[in-house]
Order: C-alpha cells, then structure tokens, then sequence
C-alpha cells in the first residue's frame, strides 16, 4: 500500500511538472477561491469568534436603558441609574460608568486636541486590567476636588512624551488645567476604543447623581456578572430596580409622579449584552453574507478546477487505458487522480494564503477589521488549520468528478477508439456543460446581489439630506470647564470666534450647534406639550435637541417653513423660544398651527420651563442618507440657552487645507489653549456615514467580479475543448462547403445554450435570494428591472466574449490539416 502510494506520488509529480500551464492554471483558480475564504474566515475569527482581550471576557456586558416605547431600544445612562444599578443588582461583581470628552492638552508647541475618557475608577478593574507603568485610579480621586489625575494611552505617551518612565507623578495641563499623570496603560489596551488617548477620574457632582438627570442620557457603562449569571438574570434584576423606583416615585411631589408617568409611557428598563457583541456592532450578518458568497466563488472555483481535470483525463484516456490493461485497478488509476488533485489544491492553498494576505490589506483599507476596537484580524493558528481543512475538501471536491467519469469508462472502447473513448464522447459533454452551467448560474446570482447593493448605494447617494452641504466646513469647538465655569460663560468667545471666522476671505456665513448632523455626537431627550397629558398607554414625546445660533439655518440653507428664526434680540433676558421641524408639526398639530404653541423639558424635582415655539423648519435627516425620519428635532436658542461643546458651521467656497491656517490665527487671539480639530466639509461627513453601505457593497463587487471572470474562464476552457474534439467535424464541413460564419454560428450555439441556461436559472435564484436582501435597499425593489437587466447584459458580453475566442479559432481551422488531424 505505502509502495504503491509513494510510486503514484512520484509519478503524479512528474505528471505535473510536464504541464506546468494546466497546473497554473488550476492553482491560479483554487487560489483566488481558498485565499477569499480564508481571508473572510478570519474576520469573522477575530470578531466573532475569538474573545476579547481580558480576563474572563465573556462575564462583561454593556449596560444601557431602554424606552421601547419610543422607539429607542438603546439609549445611554445617566449616573442615578448607574448608582442604582451598582448598589442593588447584586448579580454584577463590578461596573463602570464613562463618557466620552476631549482634552486640549497644552505643550511647549501649542495646543493639541487629545480624545479622552472620563471614566469612574470601576472601569480598570471591571476590565481586570492594570497600568502597565504606574497605576490607574483611586476611589478617593473620584471625589469632587480630586479627579484631576490622569492615565495615558501607550502611543500619547510614547509619541508625545517620548516614553518617558519619569512622566509618572508629573503635571501636565489639559483644558488649562493641570491633571497629575499616575499611570501608563499597556500598548495594546485601548478602550472603548483604540482612538482614546487619556482617561481621567470621573466624580460625580451632586447634580448629576440626582433624580433632576433621569432620562437625560450621557454616560456609558459595562459590567462584570458575577460567575454563572445570565444576561437574563441580570435584566430581570434591572427591571426589579425600575418598579422599586417607580413606588417611589409615586409617593413624592408633582415632578416625581410625573417621572413615574414618564418611565411607564416610554417603556422605561435597564438592559444589557454581551460586551462582545457591542464592540462588533451590526456587523455579523454582513460577515455572514460575505462568507456565503465567497463560499460560492470557492464552488466555481472547483467547478473549473473539475473541468480543467476532466480535460485532462481525455487527453490522457489512452495511457490510462493501457494501465488498466496491463493490470492497474480502478482505484490505483484513482488513487493517483486524488493525488494529483490534491497536490494541485495544496498548490493552491498555499498560493491562497497569499491572496487571502492580500484580501486581508483590502479588508484594513475599508475599516471592516474592527482594529479601531482591539480586535485583531491575521492570519493565525485557527485561520491556517481552516485553510488547510478546506484545502483537502477543495482537493477531493474537483477529484470527484473525473474520477466518477472514469469509473464509467471501459479500457477496451478507448483503445479502440484510439483514446478518446466515453470521457470525450456525450456523458463527458454533459458533465463538463453541468459544472459550466453552475458556475453561470452562481455568477449571476453574485453579481445581481452585488447590483442591487450598488444601485441602492447610487440612489441613496442622490438624496438630499434636507440642507445645502455644499461649500460647508465644520469644526468641533470644546471649551473646558476650568475657564469657562458655566455655559453663560462660553458665551463671550463665541461671540468674538464668530466675529473672527466671519471676517476671513471667503468666508460667507458662519453659525454654531450644538452637535452636528451626520456624526454620533447629538442629544434627545423626553418633553412636554403644553396642554397634553401622556398617559401610561401613550407614548411620550420624545425628540433629538440642538442648540443653534441665528445663522445656522442660514449656513446650511435650511428652509424656514412658517413663523420666523432666531434673532439677536432673542436674548438671555428675552422670553424663551425655540423652533421644531416639519415632523414635529406633523405629528403633533397636523390641523392646526404648531407656532405660539409651548414645550418644556422633563425632568424631576424642577419648574417646568416653558418655552413658545416661533418657527417651524424643514426636517432633516440627522444620521444617514438612507434613514426615513421618524423622530422630530427640536431646536433651542443658543444665545438662551449656550454650551461650551458646539459645532461651527461655516460657508466658504475656501478648500479645507486654504482656511485651516487662517482659522487657526483667529482661534488663537482668542484664546491660544483652544485646539482647532475635527475640521471636515459636510460633504465628507456625509461619505462617512455611508461606509456600513458602501464597504458591503465594494467587497460583493468584487467577489462577483471574480466569480463572473472563473465563469468566463470556464466556458472557454470547455469549448476550446470541444473545438480541439470536433477539428475533423468541422473540416469535413467546411469541405463540404460550410462557410466560416457557419462554423462560428455552431460553435457560438453551443456556448449561447449553456449561458441561457445558466442565466436562466441564476435568475430564478437571485430573485430568492435578493428578496432577502430588501433590507439592505434603498429606493429600488428587489427584483429592480433596470438592475436585472443590466446585470444580464453584463453576463451575456463577457461569457459570449469568452466564447468569441475557440468559436474564432473553430472558423479559421484549415480543412486540410483538419482532415489529416482526424
């Protein structure tokens, strides 16, 4: 057995090294199909499969409230819930609360923008993570008067401070103050993500551990479950707090009832999940999807694979035949077709890696390896025992066919028939125009997903987002709290920031907000209206917020639908105002005028301020280009209500790289500890919030493109076959007096066939599967015409294409040398 198995090893080798093109060409096919797979595979091993990276992660969970009544299944926390949840659900072992904040750390050069976290002390030892120079927080620095320490990330650490070991227990200024360094995190901590740069001591004000911030969500929070509790178990917990509360609540004053009002008629729990499962987004059924469909280009893949065998089977039909006249079994000629094939997928496995590494550097480009969040995509131990299991079913796939067609084949007809026997007769016709037809028809499916992903992406790319953001540049401004103790206090420097940035050449109009549209940084929160109770049966209203100045409208060219806009006299001393959207007044005063008309916001133990509504503008879209604007946006007077964290909006017809320098002039009169950052036109804003679309649908492109290609490839191989087969067929009729259009139109007819059957039932297919991708679309039905019809046209160019080329070579046959062929 071993002999024999060595004997056939060797000559499957020597075989092959005499075909090196057919071995080429085979590898080049496995490996495109492997390396795809291989590639998605470990994505989906690093995001999905893999833990993260801390002790017993698969105990930690994010914690968030709920108000599913209002259509926000997630929300985030406010530290009252987080002091109740801590203190009574006994099902957690730690927890954490922290937000987001960005410092303006200060240095002999200037000023720097630094992405921070403000975070309670819990949050090192929720993780069961260290310093890996100094120590992290104490309980006593989250104490008010105290919390100005501060850990560093690796790189700032590294790049700004030259990884300097003495940089702990010294002083550096962050937002004009000064913030004592105690600690340096490890190179590869990163958290919540790897974009965080410090992290300092949250303590918590008096305010904002009372009742007053309920429903006003900023914070976030993880914790660790304590070993064997369910995520179950701790949702029922979070949902016993809630009702505990709500007793509560009905036993105080007026604002108290009606926070108890607020939490039944919103829905009102606690809910967490899986840390893991955070971190990775929405991001599995697209990995999924990719998997699916690399799994289909690895089936065309083996189908050209099997074919490319087949023929060479025929070719080799009468060695095989003498073989097995001279005493070879059927399994021994087996045996060795086996070894060949998996020689040839070894051959295409390890070039596979190699495509896969390549796959893997396009996956980084596009931002889909999740790295901003620690998760680590390569090419490890479990991505190399994936490739390598998929290799040997690779390998034995596109071995079986020939060797069941040669099992069929008896030694005797193909030496008689001088070689070719049944493997060139009709039965290896039909199994060779069955795998032609397959990859066809995978190819159409492929590319039609990958068609309607791509006109959605181009319709969704033609909507207005319900403002002019053409010649419009943003840039973030935080004002630290040390100089600017209150909010009034901001109030001064956007004045004379406006002043300057108004007074820079190209510069048209300028405004400020609160949050910007398409970003993650914007604020809702629950309100009243004047004159409606919410019962517990209804839902409470429920809004986005953004404070803007006078000119905001005017920058971003939103219409002004009824009543009037802010203006300057709309001051701190004036009466209150504050101007809705057209969905508000849609959905509140659909028969009736929303302007004169008041709201307050809720909250407990406060005076309600009413404030009268003077505008009504057009909606908006706030996040994507695709979403379909449900919920109203409610806009506050900056110059009544200002904040020290806004958004200067400016119209210029200046490039970005032509005002940044100036800009950074005007900041720095006014105060020269303030960072300029975050500096983008809108319209970059907006192509940022399209990637979730966009990478899904670049990646199917391509995969589609190679499927259609092997398609094409196929078809060829198999009528350059049939050519090579039929040469003294077409001789005799072109002797006969067959015309070379003649010739073409036969061999053109039997290519057509196949690629009408292929098409034919990959559009059966498609039409299932791309049902299931309605989801994903935007603006076009699943079973689009025009996008059919196109990708039809498509498939039909490049496959005809692929058979112009043997139909060519079957046309211009010399009849002569045919005949003597034959």
């Amino acid at each position: 057995m071993l002999t024999s198995l060595r004997a056939d090893f060797s000559q499957s080798l020597r075989l092959l090294a005499a075909r090196p093109g057919f071995v080429l060409a085979v590898v080049a096919t496995l490996a495109l199909g492997i390396g795809a797979n291989s590639a998605i595979f470990s994505v989906i091993n690093g995001m999905l499969l893999r833990p993260l990276a801390y002790p017993d992660s698969t105990r930690l969970v994010y914690i968030y409230n709920s108000y599913p009544k209002m259509d926000q299944a997630e929300s985030g926390m406010t530290v009252p819930d987080f002091i109740d949840r801590r203190d009574q659900a006994d099902q957690l072992a730690d927890s954490a609360l922290y937000y987001d904040r960005s410092f303006n750390l200060a240095d002999a050069n200037g000023a720097q923008n630094v992405v921070g976290i403000v975070a309670t002390p819990s949050l090192f030892t929720t993780l069961q993570v260290t310093a890996a120079l100094g120590r992290t927080f104490t309980a006593d620095e989250a104490q008010i008067g105290h919390e100005h320490v501060v850990v560093l990330s690796h790189a700032l650490w590294k790049n700004q401070f030259n990884a300097d070991p003495a940089m702990v227990g010294r002083d550096i200024r962050m937002n004009a103050e000064s913030y004592r360094v105690v600690g340096v995190m490890p190179e590869n901590f990163g958290f919540p993500n790897r974009t965080v740069q410090v992290w300092t001591a949250f303590a918590f004000t008096p305010k904002q551990s009372g009742d007053s911030m309920r429903g006003f969500d900023f914070a976030r929070s993880i914790g660790r479950l304590r070993p064997g509790v369910s995520i179950a178990q701790l949702d029922a917990q979070f949902d016993l707090i809630v009702r505990h509360n709500v007793e509560r609540f009905a036993d105080g004053n007026g604002d108290s009832r009606s926070y108890k009002s607020f939490i039944e008629s919103s829905g009102f729990r606690g809910r967490s999940k899986s840390l893991h499962e955070q971190q990775a987004g929405d991001i599995k059924p697209l990995l999924w999807l990719l998997q699916a469909v690399v799994a289909a280009v690895l089936l065309i893949a083996c189908a050209n694979a099997a074919n490319l065998m087949l023929l060479r089977v025929s070719s080799r039909q009468k060695e095989l035949a003498l073989r097995s006249a001279l005493g070879a079994g059927r399994a021994r000629i087996a045996q060795q077709l086996l070894l060949e094939s998996l020689l040839l997928a070894l051959g295409g496995g390890i070039a596979g890696m190699v495509v896969a590494q390549v796959c893997i550097q396009l996956i980084h480009a596009l931002g889909l390896d999740g790295a901003i969040y620690g998760f680590s995509i390569d090419l490890d131990l479990p991505v190399f025992i994936y490739t390598l299991i998929l290799t040997v079913l690779t390998g034995l796939a596109f071995a079986l066919v020939p060797i069941l067609a040669l099992m069929r084949e008896r030694p005797a007809d193909a030496l008689k028939e001088g070689g070719r026997g049944n493997l060139g007769g009709r039965s290896s016709r039909r199994i060779r125009n069955t795998l032609v037809i397959a990859q066809i028809t995978l190819a159409v499916v492929l590319l039609i997903g990958a068609g309607l992903l791509l006109h959605s992406y181009a319709r969704m790319q033609q909507q207005s987002p319900g403002f002019n953001a053409d010649d419009v540049l943003t840039v973030s401004v935080h004002l630290p709290p040390s100089r600017y103790k209150s909010s009034a206090d901001a109030a001064p420097f956007y004045e004379r920031l406006l002043m300057e940035v108004r007074a820079l050449p190209g510069v048209q109009s300028a405004g400020v907000a609160s949050s910007m549209l398409f970003t993650d940084d914007e604020s809702s929160a629950a309100y009243f209206i004047e004159g409606r109770d919410v019962s517990a049966a209804q839902a409470t209203p429920f809004g986005y917020l953004e404070v803007i100045d006078e000119d905001y409208f005017k920058t971003l060219e939103i219409p002004l639908l009824q009543g009037r806009g802010f203006l300057s006299s709309d001051n701190i001393g004036a009466q209150k105002v504050v101007i809705v959207d057209d969905t508000f007044a849609k959905k509140y005063f659909p028969n009736e005028s929303a302007i004169g008309k008041r709201i307050a916001w809720r909250g407990v133990n406060i005076e309600r301020d009413w404030q009268t509504i003077i505008g009504v503008v057009a909606t908006v879209k706030r996040n994507k280009l695709y979403e379909n604007t449900t919920m109203e946006t409610l806009y506050r007077n900056f110059h009544q209500d200002p904040t020290r964290l806004f958004m200067l909006v400016m119209k210029t017809r200046l490039a970005a790289a032509e005002l940044i320098g100036p800009l950074r002039a005007a900041w720095q009169k006014i105060d020269p500890d303030q960072a300029v950052f975050d500096i983008k036109t809108m319209h970059e804003r907006i192509d940022d919030s399209l990637t979730d679309r966009r990478t899904p649908m670049l990646l199917l492109m391509l995969f589609a493109a190679a499927a259609l290609l092997l398609a094409a490839v196929g078809i060829y191989g198999v009528l350059a076959f049939a050519v090579t087969q039929r040469r003294g067929e077409i001789g005799v009729r072109m002797s006969l007096g067959a015309q070379r259009h003649d010739i073409l139109r036969l061999v053109l007819f039997d290519g057509g066939r196949l690629v009408a059957i292929g098409l034919v039932l990959g559009l059966l297919i498609a039409l299932s599967v791309a049902y299931r991708l309605r989801a994903q679309l935007f603006g076009i039905d699943a079973h689009d015409p025009l996008t059919l019809a196109l990708v039809c046209s498509v498939i039909v160019f490049t496959t005809l294409l692929a058979c112009g080329i043997p139909a060519w070579r079957a046309a211009t046959v010399d009849p002569t040398i045919a005949l003597r062929h034959e």
